[in-house]
């Protein structure tokens, strides 16, 4: 099995991940796996940028393929986009809460909804070489009206709407998962397919 490293300390990014390349011949390790931490300044001025950083980082600290991810945030009805800075704002890195309670008293402010999408910036390093891929998710829907659930994998999804299920993104099950087939997960999956 080929073992891919994803560079992360986000437990929730490595599960998902994890589940993404379910059955494929790839086995997704995490730093945390190896035991290593690596600083990063992500600085770069787009989501690719940011990636690279972060894979080259890596990369460099094992050798092993590694995968590397940045995302930033538009939301339709916000004056001041979040960007690269989904939980960085005004210059503070939020916990998770407080991230939750900045979205929420923001979308209140506009409504209590507005379309948004994130857009991702992926870069693998194999061998030395570095391949990139850049996606623009699929809409959802942003809610002031947060869920009861709480998030497997990402926080703000107790905030986000499947506009095509119309569910909390956090209160999907697998089965919701494999059936959405959203944009990310089949452009990741064959990004990685195409590179490993």
């Amino acid at each position: 099995m080929k073992k891919l490293l994803y560079a992360t300390g986000n437990k929730y990014k490595i599960e998902s991940m994890r589940a993404r390349v379910k059955g494929m011949d790839i086995e997704i390790i995490s730093p945390n796996d190896l035991g290593i931490k690596v600083n990063v300044v992500e600085d770069g001025k787009t989501v690719v940028e940011n990636a690279i950083k972060k894979a080259k980082a890596y990369y460099g600290a094992t050798k092993i393929p590694t995968i590397a991810g940045d995302t930033a945030l538009y939301i339709k009805e916000f004056e001041k986009q979040p960007g690269l800075y989904v939980h960085r704002i005004n210059g503070k890195e939020l916990t998770m809460e407080e991230t939750l309670e900045y979205y929420v008293q923001s979308l209140e402010k506009v409504g209590g909804t507005s379309e948004a999408y994130y857009y991702t910036g992926l870069v693998i390093i194999k061998d030395g070489k570095e391949y990139s891929k850049e996606i623009k998710e699929d809409k959802f829907i942003f809610t002031s009206k947060m869920s009861d659930k709480p998030s497997k994998y990402d926080g703000l999804s107790r905030i986000q709407i499947d506009p095509k299920l119309n569910k909390y993104i956090c209160e999907l099950t697998e089965e919701d998962i494999k059936r959405r087939n959203n944009t990310f997960d089949v452009e990741c999956v064959n990004f990685i397919k195409s590179i490993m």
